[in-house]
């Protein structure tokens, strides 16, 4: 391959020529220049025009040409950065409130009504759980009477001689039986009151509690922020800005407030004057229908399904759900 380097004479004496030793001095060239090819013009060519959907406009009227621009509303926007700083200020005033670095308002006497609902509910919900559990073993007793008296009617073809005992015992558990189904219908009656009122009735009142005690989170989060800016020592034209939005703020939080305190209170005595008289009328049917059961009073036992339009818990018949709320009629 023939070499790229030239040799050029350097001349280090004086004006004529010499002959002394000459030395030469190299110089590398560069090597010939490639033409460019197709693929590193290519990056130099002028991009084809866009053909994609028409460019969208922005929430300040500007248009935007990135075909996946999206449109952001401002009303959204206010109302996403209304809902941030409003659960930011609850959320202090929770805190707050834990660690004793804030002021809460309490109204004793209502909080003590809400503190007295609440073990109330505990413990009829333990009767609710207990009254299940008893609805259940008359169920497998009586389940127990059917399958003896099915056995003392099938002994009678096999012991002909104990037929009359057998007929008497396979009578006294149809009896049984019966008022058993009779019995099994007034637990359910009452089990399905208590379901209602523990499930139903005290849920709706707390769900009413609940959002009381968030509006009073809310109003006291914004009465502890214009107190302090009230009292703060430097009065700037922003501060007295801000102290008046938040004024406006607070007025409505403080309407919110009462209103859901006064619904709370409504809730908690019609739920108080619905359970006494709910409960009154199924305490009185469960009570005499227990004593006629084992009193093996059969009639008085029906007289008081009757009375209350309870259906016996017939094995080939479906009960109707009632609801406790006709009863108290």
């Amino acid at each position: 391959m023939p070499s790229n380097t030239s040799y050029v004479d350097v001349n280090l004496g004086g004006n004529g020529p010499q002959e002394a030793p000459q030395k030469y001095v190299t110089f590398e060239e560069d090597p010939p220049q490639q033409p460019f090819s197709n693929s590193s013009l290519a990056f130099h060519q002028t991009p084809p025009p866009y053909s994609g959907p028409a460019p969208v406009a922005t929430g300040n009227g500007a248009s935007s040409d990135h075909p996946q621009c999206i449109a952001i509303e401002t009303p959204k926007l206010e109302l996403l950065k209304k809902w941030t700083v409003s659960n930011y200020k609850y959320t202090k005033q929770l805190v707050g409130e834990r660690f004793g670095h804030s002021t809460k308002t309490v109204d004793k006497e209502l909080e003590d009504r809400i503190t007295e609902l609440r073990l109330s509910k505990i413990q009829y919900g333990n009767l609710l759980k207990e009254s299940r559990a008893l609805y259940t073993r008359y169920e497998a007793l009586l389940a127990c009477h059917r399958s003896l008296r099915a056995q003392f009617q099938t002994l009678i073809s096999h012991q002909p001689e104990l037929q009359d005992q057998l007929q008497a015992n396979a009578a006294t558990q149809n009896i049984l039986e019966k008022n058993g189904e009779s019995l099994l219908g007034a637990l359910k009656m009452f089990v399905d009151t208590l379901t209602t009122l523990v499930n139903v009735t005290y849920q709706d009142t707390f769900l009413t509690i609940k959002n009381y005690e968030a509006a009073r989170v809310d109003y006291d989060a914004y009465r502890n922020e214009l107190s302090v800016l009230q009292n703060s020592i430097v009065q700037t034209e922003s501060i007295k800005n801000k102290q008046l939005e938040t004024q406006v703020v607070f007025e409505d939080r403080k309407v919110k407030w009462e209103k859901l305190k006064s619904d709370t209170i409504t809730k908690m005595k019609l739920l108080n004057e619905n359970k006494l008289m709910v409960m009154k009328n199924q305490l009185e049917m469960l009570n005499s229908a227990v004593i006629a059961y084992f009193s093996g009073n059969g009639d008085k036992l029906s007289e008081v399904l009757s009375d209350y339009r309870i259906k016996a818990q017939r094995k080939t018949n479906e009960t109707d759900s009632t609801s406790f709320l006709a009863t108290s009629e």
